[in-house]
């Protein structure tokens, strides 16, 4: 969908265009003023509209035509930059050259399409009356969303070990915190948190544990006032009818006086105000026994400012698969009912649909209460589950509450298959070429904010540092839900054939079924992904049909691909994003110096590729170079440091041959990861190589270090004596024939004498010389390591291995 942010683009664009001589020589200058104007007012109606697009079609069509309007005039304001500056370049013959002419001719007949098609789409947006704004929306929306401490289920389903912790940490631990304690109960929407919170206000031990309980519904407004005036409410059963804070802080600490309580704050969205009602809480004023608060929260940004004691929140799980399935039958079929063989096996999918999410589960047994026909449960598991409005409503909560710069990143994910592993990198990269941020530590930025309030799950991070993750399946449907036909995934059972002339973005695994001007007639394709298919011969004439395909979309802004003929890519000169992989090109052809507006590249088990060749060096807005896999890389092109924009470079090759080196490198602003190949081919005099390391010190925020085929007798003087590293957990040194002491430094006045302290995985290889782990004797040593490696390294002496589990010698 058309976004707030695009559309604000859209406008500042149009004013640039006004001011370009291509708009007044193409005889479309007012008409882009009025065009813009239209905008504007869109823009101001955009949230409603947004909202509004899940309970009426005729406004989620609408969306629908801005959407596709806005994606071909960005396509348009674009090639007008891209002509522009080319104009300036080549000098004022250029703008009488014939090409020049026909491309002015070409943009003022499609300004003028665009300016009646918005024009459309305004007359539109004047006959829509919208019934509500967002504020009074949201007041009726909280107002549906209040609950209570009473239990409302027969039993809880698989939450008895969540309970006894809470309950324990509520009646044990938390009496023994002076003052406040807090205790968050964090997961997405419908894992049951206020369930779960229910069960523990009504335990028998807490029951006896405390003088008074409180329970208050929070929802998206902290209002501290109306939370006090709960409190007293529910202690005193009258409204105070006081209008000051002072005078409910007096009141709140006089209920206190002299009991231990517990407060439930459910359903908290927000902590701008947290500070404010702790500080009235946990007033030296007020003469309590303690007061410890449940909080249930989907945002862990909300939790960890609300928390007492650090890593302390209560992340909730997915229902496991036989608790959800007793929960699914308990509402399916009633208690003691029959249940039918073959509607239990159509349940059991449905209920794996339901992804151990209790009010899917719940939800959906409801709807087939009393209903023992096989067609009416088959319907159900064909159906999709945002047509199930109490299912998506508890979700859509969370999107409308992210940034609407975080809701376009998220709608992202539809681009993916269900429990596929996405990589946060591409994930992110994908985010830049497509406009929705400038830098990637704004888009690291957007993907903690979504991590943290529950939209991605199950994250892992190899040992290279790539981090993958999840999106939970109903997540997954409700991006799906909110980008309708412009988002498509495929796998190679699909068919490509018919896709919708709507369609921005696609991705595909496999052999697809593909036919010749398959993409002609997409206006405007923006994204397109080869997702990790099987390496065949088949392929290879496949992806060449694709590619031929591709070039017919000059809009492309990002293509992942493995095919080999590239040459088809010189039209695609939007291009931001492009990803080579498991290709078996051996240098970078010609064709990619003329995409002009590339910012990523990134080359990835290229096993024939050689050399990157010079024509990268056309590519003045290249951001980041990331080179992976490729291990017959041997030969970078000289001059690399004329990539002025390049921020990150993961691998540079010192070649003595060209004559060219580490000083390419000095002007560069690099991030992230780098590998440095070739420091031995360094040309000076003898005692050059140690310091060339000594001159190569990161920052002080690094990370991972690694060292390979380094010939100088000692480290360099930015390298901390390494057993005093006091995080350090896995050490690896090989080949080093000099060295006797994994660490020399003194140990003289050091108030704890333990070095390696943390350590739990030692290596270390082809050490002929090394004597000790540590020179000062006297020293205790890996006190925690667990995994030991040792090979050709015969005058080592090794110190007592308390911790050791496996030893390899």
């Amino acid at each position: 969908m058309a976004t707030h942010a695009l559309l604000g683009i859209l406008i500042g664009n149009l004013y640039t265009f006004v001011q370009n001589e291509i708009a007044a020589l193409s005889g479309v200058d007012s008409q882009t003023q009025d065009l813009s104007e239209n905008l504007s007012a869109i823009r101001a109606l955009f949230q409603d509209a947004a909202e509004d697009q899940f309970t009426s079609h005729v406004m989620k069509d609408w969306l629908k035509k801005l959407s596709d309007a806005a994606h071909v005039l960005e396509d348009i304001l674009e090639e007008c930059s891209m002509e522009s500056n080319r104009l300036q370049s080549e000098g004022w013959l250029a703008r009488f050259h014939p090409k020049t002419i026909l491309f002015r001719h070409a943009i003022s007949k499609r300004m003028k399409d665009m300016v009646k098609r918005f024009q459309l789409i305004d007359d539109d947006r004047r006959r829509f009356q919208l019934p509500l704004g967002v504020r009074q929306r949201q007041q009726e929306d909280d107002d549906l969303r209040q609950t209570s401490s009473a239990i409302t289920e027969h039993q809880m389903y698989g939450r008895d070990q969540d309970r006894h912790k809470i309950v324990d940490f509520l009646t044990q631990h938390a009496s023994s915190i002076d003052g406040l304690s807090v205790y968050p109960i964090v997961g997405m929407g419908g894992l049951g948190k206020t369930t779960l919170a229910r069960w523990v206000f009504n335990d028998d031990r807490v029951k006896q544990h405390f003088d008074l309980r409180i329970w208050v519904c929070v929802s998206t407004n902290f209002n501290m006032m109306k939370i006090l005036q709960s409190i007293i409410e529910s202690c005193t059963g009258v409204n105070p009818n006081l209008s000051t804070l002072e005078a409910m802080q007096s009141k709140v600490q006089q209920v206190f006086l002299d009991k231990r309580c517990l407060l439930v704050l459910d359903d908290v969205w927000e902590n701008d105000k947290w500070e404010d009602l702790k500080s009235v809480l946990n007033s030296r004023g007020s003469e309590t026994k303690g007061v410890s608060i449940l909080v249930t929260t989907r945002d862990q940004i909300v939790a960890s400012a609300m928390e007492t004691c650090p890593t302390q929140s209560h992340h909730l799980q997915p229902l496991p698969k036989d608790e959800n399935w007793s929960l699914f039958t308990h509402y399916a079929f009633g208690p003691n009912k029959e249940q039918p063989a073959k509607l239990v096996e159509i349940g059991k999918e449905i209920v794996r649909r339901c992804v151990g999410n209790p009010l899917a589960s719940k939800v959906v047994g409801s709807l087939l209460r009393n209903k023992r026909e096989e067609k009416q449960w088959l319907n159900v598991l064909e159906s999709k589950f945002w047509d199930i409005d109490a299912v998506m409503g508890a979700l859509r909560m969370s999107y409308f509450h992210l940034k609407p710069s975080a809701r376009q990143c998220f709608c992202f994910c539809a681009l993916y298959p269900e429990d596929f592993r996405i990589s946060k990198e591409q994930l992110i990269h994908l985010w830049m070429a497509n406009g929705l941020l400038e830098v990637e530590d704004e888009g690291n930025r957007q993907w903690e904010e979504l991590l943290q309030r529950s939209f991605f799950q199950e994250v892992s991070i190899d040992a290279n540092g790539n981090t993958t993750f999840k999106v939970h399946d109903l997540f997954l449907d409700l991006a799906r839900c909110i980008v309708g036909e412009e988002y498509k995934a495929y796998d190679e059972s699909a068919s490509l054939t018919n896709l919708s002339r709507r369609v921005h973005h696609v991705s595909y695994s496999g052999l697809p079924e593909l036919n010749q001007n398959t993409l002609k007639n997409i206006e405007s394709l923006r994204t397109f992904i080869d997702r990790y298919p099987a390496i065949t011969s088949v392929l290879v004439q496949y992806q060449a049909l694709v590619l031929s395909e591709v070039q017919l979309c000059n809009s492309l802004r990002a293509l992942r691909t493995r095919s080999s003929q590239l040459s088809t890519l010189k039209s695609l000169t939007h291009l931001r994003y492009l990803n080579i992989y498991n290709s078996y090109i051996t240098k970078l052809p010609k064709c990619v110096s003329r995409l002009q507006k590339l910012q990523i590249l990134k080359l990835e088990q290229c096993h024939f590729l050689t050399c990157l060749s010079k024509h990268i060096l056309k590519l003045k807005d290249l951001r980041h170079l990331l080179i992976e896999g490729c291990q017959a890389l041997v030969e970078m092109p000289p001059k690399m440091g004329e990539l002025k924009q390049l921020k990150t470079l993961n691998i540079f090759i010192v070649d003595s041959k060209s004559r060219h080196g580490l000083a390419e490198l000095h002007d560069l602003q690099l991030g992230g990861r780098l590998h440095i190949k070739g420091l031995e081919n360094v040309l000076s005099e003898h005692d050059a190589r140690e310091r060339v390391l000594e001159a190569l010190e990161p920052p002080p925020n690094l990370k991972n270090l690694g060292i390979n085929g380094y010939r100088g007798s000692q480290f360099p003087g930015w390298i901390p004596p390494l057993g005093k590293l006091p995080h350090l957990e896995g050490l690896y040194v090989c080949g080093m024939k000099d060295v006797k002491y994994i660490d020399e430094d003194s140990y003289d006045g050091v108030e704890e004498k333990v070095a390696f302290k943390s350590l739990k995985e030692l290596t270390l290889l082809k050490l002929p010389k090394l004597e000790r782990i540590v020179r000062d004797e006297g020293v205790e040593m890996l006190p925690l390591v667990s995994k030991v490696t040792i090979s050709c390294s015969p005058n080592l002496k090794l110190p007592l291995l308390q911790s050791v589990e496996a030893l390899e010698i």
